[in-house]
């Protein structure tokens, strides 16, 4: 737990008593703050009542009595039932912030000399985050992660040891709410439509996305993948302070070629030997952490035997079961069209499970990898909409409403087959349709087949 010893005598006002809300509190409270706190969620509000905490309803305090707002990322400000509360921090020009901005601004206080990373995009950020974390810690390194992936705060980072590079995973929600962050490695993946039930549109989404090289200067780096027409795009707009590593490679390139541009120059990274795995859940993760360790001037060859050691991520493209000619692939994660598609330029000979809550765009957007589908399984209230879009494609698919019938119907299919078949759940949607999220939907997955290959198997043995 960070002490925010820049925050002494500061009122600052927590809203959100969540994982952020909980660290910021402590940390705020350590460093001498003065914190008051709110959660609209009655059960959390109590519990932090009986703690001893100052719990005070926004509709009983002043505005002019705060110093800064701390605002829990998972609140959607224009939504919230303290919507007027937040409004009067915003026509004030007050800060509101959230654990992010906190952790960067002590580290920035304490003058202190460490590396801090921060990775955003709309997809693949916690793999990519995880693989440089792993590849730094093989080689010894002082290396702490947080941020947006798993359930630790930034706030909980350790300071005990100087010279610590700490990587940092941020939403789009996050960096919203991290007006002046200042990393020394900044690195965009990819910016495909998400979040625009909450961002408005994909003009803004894609200003908070490139913010995080807002004030960056030619200290800094900044590493941006090219995959995408929205980001090569944009990019020829934007005015960069900061020294920069751009990146490409093409999923669909079968000798997974990496070419990194940097000062005018450019290297190529044969990682074909790396990606032929589960562990690796696509190339470009590994081109972004080429990029990063060249940013930090690594080399290639004392590094490169440790991707092999990557475990991967749950819930992403992670190998469930292999039962006879088939194997089952839990790629949960893959909440939108985009990050469905790097699942399925990694297999051949398809039963594709999809469906929830769709989002922008649907999945028309990636037809070019159809032809690789045998057969597609539907389930969740978006079943209409896409089975359109797979019909027009004239791609053969049934709806099956729940995901145990889809794991029944697909698997009945698939025994048919005598080539290797992957039964891939990659949903391209949201889950919050059925589940409470991506993981309780890929768990549910994973117990599913557990069972239908256990019967299976008990039948065979019986026969």
């Amino acid at each position: 737990m960070i002490p925010l010893t820049h925050c002494k005598n500061k009122k600052i006002f927590v809203l959100g008593l969540g994982l952020s809300g909980d660290s910021a509190i402590r940390s705020l409270e350590a460093g001498g703050a003065n914190v008051s706190a709110w959660d609209d969620n009655d059960r959390v509000r109590k519990n932090y009542f009986g703690q001893g905490k100052n719990i005070i309803n926004p509709k009983e305090i002043s505005v002019e009595d705060l110093d800064v707002l701390f605002l829990s990322p998972g609140i959607d400000a224009d939504k919230s039932p303290q919507k007027k509360f937040i409004d009067e921090f915003r026509k004030k020009k007050k800060s509101i912030i959230c654990d992010i901005q906190l952790f960067a601004d002590e580290i920035s206080y304490r003058k202190r000399n460490d590396k801090i990373i921060m990775l955003t995009g709309t997809n693949g950020k916690s793999t990519t985050s995880m693989m440089i974390y792993h590849i730094l810690d093989k080689l010894g390194k002082k290396v702490q992660i947080g941020g947006n992936i798993g359930t630790r705060s930034v706030l909980d980072f350790d300071l005990s040891d100087q010279d610590m590079t700490f990587i940092v995973e941020l939403s789009s929600y996050q960096i919203e709410l991290s007006p002046n962050i200042k990393p020394d490695i900044g690195i965009l993946l990819n910016i495909s439509p998400d979040h625009l039930d909450r961002h408005g549109n994909m003009d803004k989404y894609i200003d908070i996305k490139f913010d995080i090289f807002k004030h960056q200067n030619e200290d800094d780096i900044s590493i941006i993948g090219l995959d995408g027409d929205i980001v090569s795009s944009e990019i020829k707009k934007r005015n960069f302070e900061s020294n920069l590593i751009l990146y490409k490679n093409n999923p669909l390139d079968e000798n997974k070629i990496a070419e990194l541009h940097s000062n005018g120059e450019v290297s190529n990274y044969d990682i074909s030997k790396y990606t032929a795995s589960h562990k690796i859940t696509y190339p470009s993760n590994i081109i972004a952490c080429i990029a990063c360790m060249q940013a930090m001037k690594i080399q290639f060859n004392s590094y490169c035997k440790y991707f092999d050691s990557f475990r991967g991520l749950r819930h992403r493209t992670e190998l469930i079961h292999e039962y006879n000619n088939i194997q089952y692939i839990n790629d949960s994660k893959a909440t939108n069209a985009d990050a469905t598609k790097q699942a399925l330029a990694l297999y051949n000979n398809i039963y594709w499970i999809l469906g929830g809550i769709e989002k922008y765009g649907g999945i028309s957007q990636i037809t070019q990898y159809f032809s690789k589908i045998k057969k597609a399984y539907l389930i969740g209230e978006s079943a209409e909409s896409l089975g359109k879009t797979l019909f027009d494609s004239k791609i053969e698919y049934e709806n099956c409403v729940t995901l145990r019938n889809a794991i029944n119907r697909s698997t009945k299919d698939a025994e048919k087959s005598k080539s290797k078949v992957t039964i891939l759940f990659s949903p391209a949607c949201a889950s919050f349709d059925q589940y409470k999220n991506f993981e309780e939907r890929g768990l549910e997955f994973t117990t599913i087949v557990g069972e239908v290959v256990k019967e299976r198997n008990e039948i065979q043995q019986i026969n």
